[in-house]
Parts: C-alpha cells; sequence; structure tokens
C-alpha cells in the first residue's frame, strides 16, 4: 500500500497523509492529533515518547495526546 507513497519536496507530509485516506476513519480532532503526533516524530530529539510529542506540541497536554491513543476507537478488523 505504501510502496508508491514517497515524500518528496513537492509532496508534503499533509498531502502524504491525505493521500492515505485516513480522514474517513478519523473525526477532525483525531485526525488533527495524528498529524501533530506524526509531524513531532520527525524533529531534532524524539525518543519515541509521549512527552516527546507533548513538548514538540504546547498547545496540547502529554494526558490529552495519551487519551487520543489510548480511549479513541480503533477499528482492529
Amino acid at each position: 500500500m505504501f510502496q508508491n507513497l514517497i515524500i518528496t519536496n513537492e509532496l508534503t507530509l499533509d498531502k502524504f497523509l491525505k493521500e492515505l485516506k485516513y480522514d474517513l476513519y478519523l473525526t477532525k480532532p483525531q485526525i488533527k492529533h495524528m498529524q501533530n503526533i506524526v509531524k513531532s516524530m520527525f524533529m531534532s530529539g524524539y525518543t519515541g515518547k509521549i512527552n516527546d510529542v507533548s513538548k514538540f506540541l504546547s498547545s496540547k497536554h502529554r494526558t490529552s495526546i495519551t487519551r487520543f491513543l489510548s480511549n479513541s476507537s480503533w477499528d482492529e478488523s
């Protein structure tokens, strides 16, 4: 599925994520959280912890991000 999707200068991260059509499955607030989490992963100093994500996204507390990841309904089929 992802083999032909390579992020280039012409294709920004936002456009890349939109091409995955995740907006069919997530609400607008969930989409914003997901975009911010993915963007924070590309920042210098990211170690894979929720605290890192909240550090890069000063508008959200780490518990909000944790709640999104743990309490959102995910279709596991």
